[in-house]
């Protein structure tokens, strides 16, 4: 048998919230948040998006093939897969005060940490050549066995 929800709906489909697969979910974990829907940089959580609250897969599977999904071209999630849908989430465009909770708490404590955190982890170690990476005549590949 397939593992369900308590609304009947597969598990493996409904078990991850939206926000979890968004591509701009590492903005709001920094704290990061759109002002206008025209801005590529942010998390869309302020301007309506229901991606917190919202259980679907659809930023990781799309919708046909693959392609599509709300939050995949841009677009705000609107819980069209919930139960209650549309009325309960009526107007689309207003923020959900669970998700103001989320994007103030993200703005005002953790997000900055983490935000300065992964800036200073991509400059001093990810973002810069290995010491045995050198031009040279010789090809070395840094890699030394355990044994």
């Amino acid at each position: 048998m397939i593992e369900v929800d308590e609304q009947g709906r597969p598990r493996w489909l409904f078990g991850r919230t939206v926000q979890q697969g968004c591509g701009r979910a590492g903005f709001g974990e920094q704290g990061e948040f759109a002002r206008t829907p025209a801005d590529h940089r942010g998390c869309l959580v302020k301007l309506g998006c229901k991606g917190p609250v919202a259980k679907c897969n659809v930023p990781l599977r799309g919708w046909v093939g693959g392609v599509g999904g709300c939050p995949n071209v841009g677009g705000i999630c609107n819980a069209c897969t919930m139960p209650g849908f549309p009325d309960k989430f009526m107007p689309f465009m207003d923020p959900n005060p669970l998700g103001l909770l989320h994007a103030k708490a993200a703005q005002l404590t953790y997000g900055p940490i983490i935000r300065r955190l992964r800036h200073h982890a991509i400059r001093h170690n990810f973002d810069r050549e290995p010491a045995w990476r050198a031009p040279g005549s010789e090809l070395v590949s840094g890699y030394k066995p355990r044994w």
